[in-house]
C-alpha cells in the first residue's frame, strides 16, 4: 500500500473537485501564522503565500500581514481562476477525462475483497451501490477523498485560495492564473495504471482517516510549521513516489518559475498564492528564487 499518496494528491488538488459542503458549525477564529515570503529585486516585490485548498467553513485564511500584502499588490496570482464558469468547466472536464473506458469498469481494477471494501465505504458515505462503476480509478479516488472531507465540514468555498480570490476581487485587484483547469485534471488523467490503482486502494483504506490527516496538515499550516508541512506533503512524495513528485511538484514549479521570474523583470508588487507544498522544499519556489539570486525573506 502506498501510504499517504491520496493525502498528497488531496493537498495539491482537492479544491478543484470539492462541491458544496454540508453546513458544519462555524470554526473558531484564532491567531494564525501561515507561511508568507517576500521575494525582492531592485524594483519589484513578489509575496509567496503557501495555501491549503480546503478549510472548515468559517476558518480564517490569513492574518493582518497577509491581507496587507494583498492590499499592497497590484496583481494577485492563484493556481486557477476561480469563478462559476471555471467551476463548471472543471466538472465537465472531470467527467470527460475520468469516465471509464468501455469494458473496463472501476470494479475491474480491484480484487473481489477490495470491491467489497469499496462497496462498504460508498455505502457509509451515502452513495448508491455502483455509483462509481463508470469512473476511472483516479476520479473515483478523488471522489472518495473529497466526500469524507465534505462530511467532516471542509469546504472549498472556505479554502484559502478562494478566500484570497474573493478578498482580491472585492479590492479590485487584477487576477492571474498559473494553470488552467484542463492542465490540472490532465495531470490525473495521465497517471500510470499502477499509480491510479494504488491511489484508489489507498482512498478506500483511508477514507475514514482522511479528515484527521488533513486536520493535522491544516494545523501545521496555521502555525507556519514549514518542517512538518515539508515532511508530510513534499518529502514523502519525493522519496516514495519520484515519478509522481516530478509531475506534481517539480515540473509544475519549474513552469511557474518561468512565468514568475518574467513578472519580476518588470516593476511593482505581486501576490502569489499556491499550495504550501510548492513554496517549500528543495525544489520549491523559495529555494528556486534564492538560487537565481533574488533576496527572499520570510515575513513574520
Amino acid at each position: 500500500m502506498m501510504k499517504h499518496l491520496v493525502r498528497s494528491l488531496a493537498a495539491a488538488f482537492a479544491f478543484a473537485l470539492v462541491g458544496c459542503a454540508q453546513a458544519p458549525a462555524e470554526a473558531e477564529q484564532g491567531a494564525i501564522t501561515p507561511l508568507l515570503y517576500a521575494v525582492r529585486d531592485q524594483d519589484s516585490t513578489m509575496y509567496l503565500y503557501g495555501t491549503v485548498h480546503v478549510r472548515p467553513r468559517g476558518a480564517d485564511w490569513g492574518n493582518a500581514r497577509v491581507r496587507a500584502a494583498i492590499d499592497e499588490s497590484g496583481e494577485v496570482w492563484t493556481e486557477l481562476l476561480m469563478n462559476p464558469e471555471a467551476d463548471q468547466q472543471i466538472q465537465i472536464l472531470a467527467q470527460r477525462l475520468g469516465t471509464a473506458e468501455p469494458g473496463h469498469p472501476l470494479s475491474s481494477w480491484l480484487t473481489p475483497e477490495e470491491n467489497a471494501s469499496l462497496n462498504a465505504v460508498t455505502a457509509r458515505l451515502g452513495f448508491p451501490q455502483g455509483a462509481l462503476e463508470g469512473y476511472k480509478p483516479w476520479l473515483a479516488a478523488l471522489t472518495l477523498t473529497v466526500a469524507p472531507l465534505v462530511r467532516a465540514g471542509y469546504d472549498s468555498d472556505s479554502g484559502v485560495d478562494r478566500s484570497i480570490d474573493a478578498y482580491s476581487d472585492a479590492a479590485g485587484k487584477s487576477m492571474r492564473a498559473l494553470e488552467t483547469a484542463e492542465q490540472q485534471l490532465t495531470f490525473f488523467a495521465n497517471l500510470g495504471p499502477d499509480i491510479q490503482r494504488e491511489m484508489l486502494r489507498e482512498a478506500i483504506a483511508e477514507s475514514e482517516d482522511l479528515p484527521a490527516m488533513l486536520g493535522e496538515m491544516s494545523t501545521a499550516w496555521e502555525h507556519g510549521d514549514e518542517e512538518a508541512l515539508s515532511q508530510a506533503v513534499v518529502e514523502e512524495t519525493r522519496t516514495e513516489y519520484p515519478e509522481l513528485y516530478q509531475m506534481l511538484f517539480l515540473d509544475r514549479n519549474n513552469a511557474w518559475m518561468t512565468a514568475l521570474t518574467h513578472e519580476m523583470e518588470g516593476s511593482g508588487v505581486d501576490f502569489v498564492a499556491v499550495g504550501a507544498g510548492h513554496i517549500i522544499g528543495r525544489d520549491g519556489l523559495v529555494a528556486q528564487f534564492r538560487a537565481r539570486g533574488y533576496r527572499v525573506e520570510r515575513v513574520r
